[in-house]
Parts: C-alpha cells; sequence; structure tokens
C-alpha cells in the first residue's frame, strides 16, 4: 500500500512587535478613560486606531508617552516607563499630535528642529549657543527630499504653506528623528481630499522605509485607504484588532459602536 508523503508545513516567521502595552489604566479623577486597554503595534505596518468620542483614543497615546496609572508597556520587548513625552522621543517614539503640530512664524527647518536646534561647533555653539542654521536648513533639505515631500524652500515660513503642507511638515519632522515609532493622532482632520492624499501618501513612504505608523482618525475611508490591520477602542478597552481588507466600513462601525458585540465578531474579521 502506498502510504502518502506527508510534506511539513514550513513555519511561518512572527512579525516583531515593536510597541505593546497591556492593562493600560488611566483615570483622571473620578473618570476611568482606560480601563485595562491592551495595544499591538507590529513591525512595517500602519496600525490605525479608531472609536467612538470617548472611548480612549487620545488617551491611549498619551499613556503610550507618559506613565498610565497602571499597567505595562514594552518597546522591542523591553519594559519602559516615560515619565515624559521628552523620556519617550529620546527613545525614539514620535508623537504628532493633533492641536500642536508646527509654529507658523518659524521656517520649514526650524519647525523640522523645533526641540532639538544644531549649534555650532566650538566655542560659538558651546558658549555663545549660537545656532547652525545652515546646517539646519541642509539636514532639512535632505530629509524632505528623502520623503519625497513638494517642498522646495526650508527658508520659508509654514503660514506661506498650504493646510496639507503644514500637516506634511509635522509628519516629515516626526518621521525624520523616530527610531522605532511614530504616532500620529488626527493627521489629516479639516484637510481637503487633495491635501489629505498628500498626508496618506507620506504615510505610506514613512511606512515603507521601515518605520512604524500609529494612526489615529475618524475618517473611515482614510482608514480603510491606509491601514494594515485596525485597533478598535470601546469603552477604555481594547474590542477587535481588524484585517481592513476582509470587512467593510459598515462592519467596522458596527464594531465601533457596540452593534457587534466582540463576541460576535467573525473569525476572519479579525488580524
Amino acid at each position: 500500500m502506498n502510504v502518502p508523503t506527508v510534506h511539513p508545513v514550513p513555519d511561518v516567521p512572527a512579525v516583531p512587535v515593536v510597541l505593546q502595552a497591556k492593562n493600560l489604566v488611566k483615570r483622571y479623577g473620578h473618570v476611568t478613560a482606560l480601563d485595562g486597554m491592551d495595544f499591538e503595534l507590529r513591525a512595517d505596518e500602519v496600525l490605525a486606531v479608531i472609536g467612538d468620542n470617548g472611548a480612549g483614543k487620545s488617551t491611549l497615546i498619551k499613556a503610550l508617552a507618559i506613565v498610565p496609572d497602571a499597567g505595562e508597556i514594552r518597546l522591542d520587548g523591553r519594559l519602559v516607563r516615560f515619565g515624559s513625552p521628552i523620556e519617550a522621543r529620546l527613545a525614539g517614539v514620535e508623537c504628532c499630535y493633533q492641536d500642536l503640530a508646527v509654529a507658523p512664524a518659524m521656517t520649514v527647518a526650524e519647525n523640522l528642529f523645533l526641540g532639538r536646534e544644531l549649534r555650532r561647533a566650538g566655542f560659538l555653539g558651546r558658549c555663545l549657543r549660537m545656532l547652525d542654521r545652515q546646517k539646519m536648513i541642509d539636514v532639512a533639505g535632505a530629509r524632505m527630499a528623502d520623503l519625497q515631500v513638494g517642498i522646495h524652500s526650508m527658508t520659508q515660513t509654514v503660514e506661506t504653506l498650504s493646510g496639507g503642507q503644514r500637516q506634511c511638515v509635522a509628519v516629515a519632522r516626526a518621521a525624520a528623528f523616530a527610531r522605532h515609532v511614530v504616532i500620529l493622532d488626527e493627521p489629516t482632520a479639516a484637510l481637503g481630499v487633495k491635501e489629505g492624499n498628500m498626508v496618506l501618501e507620506l504615510i505610506r513612504r514613512v511606512r515603507d522605509k521601515g518605520l512604524p505608523v500609529v494612526l489615529i482618525s475618524h475618517n473611515m475611508p482614510h482608514v480603510f485607504e491606509i491601514a494594515d490591520r485596525i485597533h478598535v477602542a470601546r469603552l477604555g478597552r481594547r474590542a477587535a484588532v481588524l484585517n481592513p481588507k476582509k470587512l467593510s466600513m459598515s462592519d467596522a462601525v458596527a464594531v465601533m459602536t457596540g452593534a457587534t458585540a466582540p463576541e460576535n465578531i467573525p473569525a476572519e474579521w479579525q488580524a
């Protein structure tokens, strides 16, 4: 009798987890914004975070950059506790917040190096603390060209740019200095179709260069256009992680609003 040959199934390599959080809790007085939230960001992906107002989306991102009330955060497998956004930045986690993007009266180069200005070498920089403006202009131009941002003059003020170009400056600033993660909070809010697509294209280029991106957004068409996975936040918890290629926008909204309970989510929707 011929015995059929059984071929072993090759192991599929697991995608590395860059940023992970477990059981995050964040309270503001009597209000619990995060109630045991879990989070997982894989390498080389755009992870969209969606949820209704008050679901804990922005609080989750802020808890990743400051000390939560409870829970743990791991960066590349290492347990970390950031006391401030500056500590998170020093660890290679860059955040672009919706309400604090750019300084309009400053130039593109000055915005790119805002808070980490380059000083001139020797006595002039060390003692007189003079800035190396030309080097900042040159480096800013190289970084913007590398990300293919369509802004050619690094010396023009940001207030002369369009809304989409301004947001591109903010995203490019985060991407230029991030070593591990880029977190974007509503980067396409209040932008038109053309300018929103400009920002989405920049996010794609950031991901393609090997930086995972966390994208908080209410814009479902943008989420489904660019996200590799969708983290659904509801009532301070993670309701599900969805595969945008396996379900529709209305299905995602049903999970987000609670019309579809977590236990009733089909397995093929999940990622």
